[in-house]
């Protein structure tokens, strides 16, 4: 018998479903038993809170993937900033004027150490920004999940991104 594996990223949506699903088994397999009652209406009660702050816009540590700050609201975002191994990169997307509309690849740049400035407020516009050009990553290898209102990229996307940009 032969075993397929799961597409990519699909295990991280069954891991997304497991405290809310698992607490909901708790309750209705354990409705005798003061431990699995606690066990699963605490559970669902972590999974509640952590959907409220999603719809507040607050990332929640979710196994896997890296939160996002991004401009643009598309399904590919046209500029983001990630924190990646104590970085902060930034990701843009140039206008390609040959072929009209956004280039294929973003523009990687990283903030200099030092400094509490919030990156959103300080996009890299001039030539002589802080923000020093590490290299060009593929738009195409990049996966990117949107959950209410908190956006993540997928760690291995992220690093086969990074890694093809040379960084």
């Amino acid at each position: 018998m032969k075993v397929r594996a799961l597409p990519e990223g699909s295990w991280l949506r069954v891991v997304d479903c497991a405290l809310p699903v698992g607490g909901l088994a708790l309750i209705v397999l354990g409705w005798s038993a003061w431990p699995a009652l606690t066990l699963g209406w605490t559970a669902l009660g972590l999974a509640f809170f952590a959907w409220v702050a999603e719809a507040e816009g607050i990332p929640v540590p979710r196994p896997g993937r890296a939160p996002i700050l991004n401009c643009g609201c598309w399904e590919t975002p046209l500029a983001f900033t990630v924190r990646h191994r104590g970085r902060v990169l930034l990701f843009t997307r140039e206008e390609d004027p040959e072929q009209g509309g956004w280039s294929a690849g973003y523009a990687v740049r990283q903030r200099p150490c030092g400094g509490r400035v919030d990156p959103r407020c300080e996009l890299p516009l001039a030539l002589e920004s802080e923000w020093k050009l590490r290299g060009r990553a593929p738009v195409a290898s990049l996966r990117f999940e949107h959950h209410e209102r908190v956006c993540y990229v997928q760690r291995a996307s992220l690093e086969r991104a990074l890694a093809s940009a040379g960084i």
